[in-house]
């Protein structure tokens, strides 16, 4: 291949990565996302074209997911947008590095085993994001399978894989079509356009339904992140978030059928106010008197404190107004609720004015509620497949995730955090009651349907019904095995090829073929 074709061929994946996933999610283009990236991999004898090539993906689509960085930075971070711009830009290029890490990889398979390294593609890249998930903190925002969510037959794996067997799935496609154009195998088209065609017709198996019904209301604040807290407009803006709280139930059908003419269950969501449920004895006036006037349980985000330590906390008030639980955030926003590596990076200190320096709780908390159990993940860590299943696993029966996308107004970031919480109820078949404070406020069922939801920017309430349940599933009980599977598959190929000679004979013969 010629030099420049294998970095344009990187870029073309990163493209097509990014256009894929909310927004604009145009989930069929991630069947052949990955193609260009694994074509160059597969023909270029240059491991640092191909390191470059798929560095060069990489920063692509860091650049073009999290592109609301910048603008939130500036706007409520208080840095300047040159400063902020470039924030973002060392944000790609460091996380780009993974995908760098996979060109490597890649391309030292293929140099071992010839064509043979794609059948390893999957599990590399499964493994590039299990490392993701975990090291240095963890950032898995916007896996590769979330772009399968809207096939929700072949979403269903999730149940047992996680989120990585998504991603396993739609990696092996790619990599039989990258085979196919590579060495003109035009029959492993065949394989893999009847993947494509399954992933479009293959139904929900095995659904159960769900008992246990709970009347829920999430109330939208929709409270701006400037909003100031001074008299009168923050007493009247209180006002009329407890009107609309404790207000009479809609004539809904479901909750006609249900019978229930009140919620059993208020939310708030995660808010960038001042909040302080114990320090502050006119705010938890107010907490309390909707509890009690609407004779629900309610679920609320506020700053705890613990000493002089504030942390992110939720708690759940009984319909007495009495705190039943507190849950303390325990996974933080890295430069949003702490500054890591303070020191070195003193410059973003201002990043954390609006929010403050939270110290992190270490207890997944479960709530009782009229004899079930009920967990509050709160905004960041819904993105994190095993935090939130210890929650399930502590015997939570239905989810709750509170968040303030406000940060980010309008862009694809409320849509891709919306699309990462879909996964989570079907990984853990569990409903999942989702309150944001500017949106997108919904009720998603354990299957990843959404079966109500809110637009983004108004001040409302979602009024619905949620079910609680108990069973558990083979991802709830055994986590991440599958992607650690994975990680061993590469692990046993690298020993391998590093035992062994450059790429054997049939397949080196086979890859010169396919040079013009």
């Amino acid at each position: 291949m010629r030099p420049r074709n294998s970095i344009l061929f990187g870029v073309c994946s990163g493209i097509l990565l990014v256009i894929c996933l909310p927004k604009p999610d145009l989930y069929p283009l991630a069947w052949i996302a990955l193609v260009p990236l694994l074509y160059a991999g597969l023909l270029d004898n240059s491991a640092l074209r191909v390191v470059i090539a798929a560095y060069s993906a990489g920063v692509v689509f860091f650049a073009g997911t999290c592109y609301w960085f910048a603008e939130t930075m500036n706007l409520y971070g208080g840095l300047p947008m040159g400063l902020a711009a470039g924030v973002a830009i060392l944000f790609s290029v460091t996380w780009a590095l993974y995908f760098a890490f996979f060109g490597f990889v890649f391309h030292f398979l293929v140099r071992k085993f010839g064509a043979r390294a794609l059948l390893v593609a999957p599990a590399l890249w499964v493994t590039i994001e299990l490392a993701r998930t975990f090291l240095f903190s963890g950032f898995p925002w916007m896996l590769f399978g979330y772009a399968l969510v809207p096939y929700p037959g072949v979403l269903q794996m999730a149940s047992w894989t996680g989120v990585y067997g998504l991603s396993f799935i739609v990696v092996a496609v790619n990599a039989a079509i990258a085979y196919a154009l590579a060495f003109r195998r035009w029959a492993w088209i065949v394989p893999a356009g009847a993947a494509i065609a399954a992933s479009w017709l293959l139904p929900v198996f095995g659904e159960t339904a769900s008992n246990d019904p709970v009347s829920v209301r999430l109330v939208q604040t929709n409270i701006s992140i400037d909003q100031p807290w001074r008299e009168p407009s923050a007493g009247k803006l209180m006002d009329e978030l407890g009107e609309l709280s404790a207000a009479p139930f809609p004539s809904l059908q479901a909750l006609q059928a249900l019978q229930a003419n009140a919620p059993r269950l208020i939310v708030w969501p995660e808010v960038p106010a001042p909040f302080y449920l114990a320090e502050d004895a006119a705010f938890r006036l107010r907490m309390e008197n909707i509890a009690q006037e609407a004779g629900a349980y309610f679920l609320l985000g506020y700053i705890g404190m613990t000493g002089d330590s504030p942390s992110n906390s939720a708690a759940v008030l009984s319909p007495r107004g009495e705190v039943v639980t507190r849950y303390d955030k325990i996974h933080l926003v890295p430069f949003g609720e702490y500054v890591p590596f303070k020191k070195l990076l003193f410059f973003a200190e201002s990043l954390t004015r609006q929010v403050g320096d939270f110290t992190p709780g270490a207890e997944y908390t479960v709530s009782s509620v009229d004899n079930h159990r009920i967990s509050a993940a709160i905004c960041y860590e819904s993105i994190f497949p095993d935090l939130v299943r210890q929650f399930v696993k502590q015997g939570s029966e239905l989810i709750v995730v509170i968040t303030n996308d406000g940060w980010f107004g309008e862009s694809s970031a409320p849509y891709q955090h919306l699309r990462m919480g879909i996964v989570r109820a079907v990984e853990n078949r569990r409903y999942i009651v989702r309150t944001a404070n500017t949106g997108i406020s919904a009720i998603i069922d354990p299957y990843g349907r959404i079966e109500a939801s809110t637009p983004i920017g108004v001040r409302t309430v979602l009024d619905g019904v949620a079910h609680f349940r108990s069973e558990r599933t083979f991802y709830t009980e055994y986590g991440d095995v599958f992607a650690y599977l994975n990680a061993l598959c590469v692990g046993v190929a690298l020993l391998v090829g590093m035992s062994g000679r450059e790429c054997k004979p049939d397949a080196k013969r086979e890859r010169d073929s396919a040079k013009p």
